[in-house]
């Protein structure tokens, strides 16, 4: 692997040397797609989606300012690339979002798993933009700064977004933790 910094590759890759982008996609697919996953709930296109990103940098190679890191940039890349993916398949996550929010059935889920299960269903009730923030944050370790390029926003707004976004997750997680006890609760009918 290639020991240049990714500032010298993205210069080499605006240049017309296309096999340093192969460099950059070594270094840095395994994060683009794990954001993908992550923000779209949706593996089976998380590969797509992450090759559309580097496309996007093929594409548009002069859209990279020094001043941030390349992950930061490819970060926001990969934002709009799942945000242009929500816009075209709204009514889809619609249906999908209807359908899997159901009732949790608690019987034979361990309890870690069940607050796995609970949390994974909270996340997917967010906004694509409040999940954004909470998978840039918790997942990706980004401060307030960089989640402010990627969202195109003010640091003081991704703080204030992030907050909120997390708030929601709690308020969410705590509804769904109560329907849960509640179902465990409520006799059962024998239907024999």
């Amino acid at each position: 692997m290639s020991t240049q910094s990714d500032a010298a590759l993205m210069r080499a890759v605006r240049d017309g040397d296309v096999e340093q982008l192969g460099v950059l996609f070594e270094r840095y697919h395994a994060r683009v797609h794990a954001l993908c996953s992550r923000l779209t709930r949706r593996a089976d296109i998380a590969d797509d989606l992450a090759q559309e990103v580097f496309l996007r940098v093929l594409r548009y190679p002069d859209g990279f300012r020094e001043e941030s890191s390349l992950a930061t940039w490819l970060y926001r890349i990969a934002y709009n690339v799942c945000h242009d993916h929500w816009r075209r398949d709204r009514r889809a996550d619609e249906v999908e979002r209807t359908l899997s929010v159901g009732p949790i059935s608690p019987q034979g889920v361990h309890a870690m798993d069940e607050r796995h299960v609970r949390l994974d269903e909270a996340m997917a009730r967010l906004t694509p933009e409040q999940r954004a923030i909470l998978v840039l944050s918790r997942y990706h370790d980004l401060g307030y700064d960089n989640i402010a390029r990627v969202l195109d926003c003010t640091p003081a707004a991704a703080r204030v977004r992030a907050h909120r976004a997390l708030h929601e997750l709690r308020e969410t997680y705590r509804e769904l933790e109560q329907r849960t006890d509640h179902l465990r609760a409520s006799p059962r009918i024998d239907r024999r």
